[in-house]
This record gives structure tokens, sequence and C-alpha cells, in this order.
């Protein structure tokens, strides 16, 4: 299967993303002397706003040494990404050819150094073999937002592995394979470890809740296990269950009232009552007035 980047320098129509510079410090030149050019997200953003379309792609840097300005491409775009500066570049079709035939395999950009050496604005590109930069290859690199990203041989996949893990970029695949099974069995145990802190911090939890609310709980143990497993909604039946009155406590003898005459004695139902009265006026009114309850009190007899 061709790469889809092959595939897209062959249509000479769409343009394709592609690494031009990565982060870091590297040797350059300014007025003749050696220095240290600084790239970092500053000098990048720097470069992409003030950049102008088209800039010019050539050969070996032939426009910068010579009178041979002849475009392998010309850059569209350009955009700050987490390996560095990518470029957009329509290839012309020498340019393209030359790409596709791996003649030139690698770009290198062209331009003038600040006070601090970081880069001021993109002034021209090359198609070359030795570039100043370590890059990848053009045509193993795909678009910056990962679109149809191919890798040669998987190297940079299992690098990058590597460097996660903390391993060498000499592991082997068993080697890394090996360190990726080491941390998902400590990543199990921690979580493992996590949710029974949890479990015991919660029951400790539900266990002062209950015994905050003891005169509204029955069941201590049945109360724990609901809170555990869903405490919001224990926390709400809680606020809804009402806590029994409390009986007023007298105070001292003066406030204690003495009891009515005849307390303590059997209370006379009303049934008895009426069997109780005269017959006339009174007795017919309580009759009138207490029917059902006489009724039911007669039932039960």
């Amino acid at each position: 299967m061709k790469n889809p980047e092959l595939k897209q320098i062959e249509s000479f129509v769409e343009p394709i993303w592609c690494h031009i510079a990565p982060f870091g410090e590297f040797e350059g030149r300014r007025g003749g002397e050696t220095v240290t050019q600084l790239c970092d997200k500053r000098a990048f953003n720097r470069l992409i706003e003030g950049f102008k379309p088209e800039v010019l792609l050539d050969y070996e840097h032939r426009a910068e040494n010579t009178d041979d300005t002849e475009a392998a491409g010309w850059i569209q775009d350009l955009a700050l990404r987490d390996e560095g500066l990518f470029a957009l570049i329509k290839f012309t079709d020498r340019g393209a050819d030359a790409v596709r035939n791996r003649r030139l395999r690698f770009l290198s950009p062209v331009w003038p150094l600040d006070e601090a050496g970081r880069p001021v604005s993109l002034k021209s590109c090359a198609l070359t073999n030795t570039p100043n930069f370590k890059l990848r290859p053009v045509l193993n690199k795909a678009a910056p937002d990962g679109e149809n990203q191919t890798q040669e041989k998987g190297e940079v996949n299992m690098k990058e592995l590597a460097a996660l893990f903390g391993l060498p970029e000499t592991a082997t695949e068993a080697e890394i394979l090996a360190a990726a099974q080491a941390a998902f069995e400590k990543t199990a145990e921690l979580e493992t470890k996590l949710g029974e802190l949890e479990s015991t911090a919660l029951n400790t939890e539900a266990e002062k809740v209950a015994d905050e609310n003891e005169d509204k709980i029955e069941n201590k143990a049945s109360f724990i296990e609901c809170y555990v497993a869903n405490k919001e909604f224990a926390l709400k039946m809680l606020e809804n269950i009402k806590a029994p009155a409390v009986p007023a406590a007298v105070a001292n003898k003066a406030a204690a009232k003495t009891p009515p005459a005849g307390w303590g004695k059997a209370v006379q139902n009303k049934l008895e009552q009426y069997r109780a009265m005269e017959s006339g006026k009174e007795k017919d009114a309580f009759l009138a007035q207490n029917k059902d309850e006489l009724l039911r009190l007669e039932n039960q007899q």
C-alpha cells in the first residue's frame, strides 16, 4: 500500500504538512559567527504570526548561494505542533519527483536570528539530504493533526514507547511489552488499594452519621449498608425521618401540677357513663353526641 503522502505528492494538487524544525537549541550562524539558535514556542509563534505566503522551497539552498531560484515547492502556511514547526507545502512537479524518488528527503529552513538567537522570519526553505536539524524524512511524516500518519518500520513508535516506560531507546519489543505489563499490574494494584481505602473511609463516615442520628435510626447496621451503597439516598432518607417527640421534663417540684382527683383509678368509659345516666334530655343529648363511639363499645361487649 502506498504512503498516503506519496499519493498526495503524485497528484500535484493538495499541499501537505511537513516537519521543518524541532524544539531545542542548535548551532547557527549570525553575521558570520557561530551562535546558538533557540527554537522554542516563542520563536516559532513569531514566525507564524509574521508569515506571508508563498515562501520559496528550493533545492539545497541554491536560491541563497547561487542565481538558481527554481522552486521545488511553495510554503502556504506554518503551524506549531508537539514536535515543533510544520510547513504546509505545495510541491512542484520536479520537487515532488525528487521527494518521491528519494533523491532529496529532508527540509532545511533559512531565517535570520535576533540577539537572543531566536528565528525572526522564515526567508526560505530547501530540500536537502544534510539538514541542520534532526528531522523525519518528508514522506515518513503525515499531516500534523495525525491524519494518515505513518512511521518507518515502527522505529519512532517503539522509541517513544521505550521513553514512556523509562527504558533506553535500544530497548527491545519484548522489554517494552514487559514494562507495559508491569505498569498495568501496578496500576491495577493501586486501584484496588484505593478502592479499599475509600470503602473503609465511607464505612467510618456512615457509622458516625448513624451515631449522630441514633434517635431516628432503628437498625444501625442496615443504615450503614444503605449509606455505603448510596450515600445521597441515605442522607435524603434521613432528612425526611421525624425524630420521636421527647416529653418535657419537670424542672422542679414547684413546676409540677397536682394530679386531679381520682387519678390512677379505673376510667369509666362512655357506654358505662351513658347507662348510668337518668333518662331525659341530658341523656338524649349525650347519645346524639357520642352515638358512634357508644355503638362501637356496645359491639365490643
